[in-house]
């Protein structure tokens, strides 16, 4: 009789715990196809520096969209690490499927952390000829874990519309580009 509970009980905490899985995989599903969840995982794509996932979250017309995504971005993903994000609301603007996320995006001011490599560079010239890209890429880290602290902050509104497959895109903006990248923009490099 004993083992006929034990098994019983064994049988009905299977049976929850099998539910409540159906239940948050369900939740996780519905959470997924929302305008906050689809910036969370743009957002969170970009940290880890997987374009492919990036390109799902975005329309293949978006500057972030890339067919390329076999590339070593292993220099990008130092720059994208330190991402850290909030989202405040969702409004939806319309029925047909737009609605406008804001979110507090921050990073290390990269403008500092270049003046630093820069200057670290510049020494290290003076010692050797040539520098090698793995000495290029740890004065890079160096420089950017010695200014970790020097942040900066932006709120972005990100358009986020339906697709034709009911998947929600996120349009990006040079508000969220600069910002992902530590405050440098395409000016910086002109």
């Amino acid at each position: 009789m004993r083992k006929i509970l034990l098994l019983l009980t064994a049988f009905v905490v299977a049976l929850g715990m099998v539910a409540c899985g159906k239940s948050e995989q369900a939740e996780s599903e519905q959470n997924s196809s929302t305008p906050e969840a689809t910036v969370a995982a743009l957002l969170d794509a970009v940290k880890e520096g997987d374009q492919t996932k990036v390109n799902q979250y975005v329309s293949q017309y978006d500057s972030m969209y890339s067919e390329d995504s076999e590339t070593d971005i292993t220099q990008v993903k130092v720059m994208f690490e330190n991402v850290t994000y909030h989202i405040q609301s969702v409004d939806v603007i319309d029925t047909e499927g737009t609605a406008v996320v804001t979110v507090d995006v921050t990073n290390i001011d990269m403008n500092i952390v270049m003046q630093e490599y820069m200057k670290k560079a510049l020494e290290a010239s003076e010692n050797s000829t040539d520098m090698t890209e793995e000495e290029a890429m740890t004065l890079l880290k160096d420089s950017i874990a010695e200014n970790k602290e020097n942040t900066i902050t932006k709120t972005v509104n990100l358009e986020v519309k339906r697709a034709e497959d009911g998947e929600w895109k996120v349009k990006t903006t040079d508000e969220l580009n600069t910002i992902l990248t530590g405050g440098l923009s395409e000016e910086t490099f002109q």
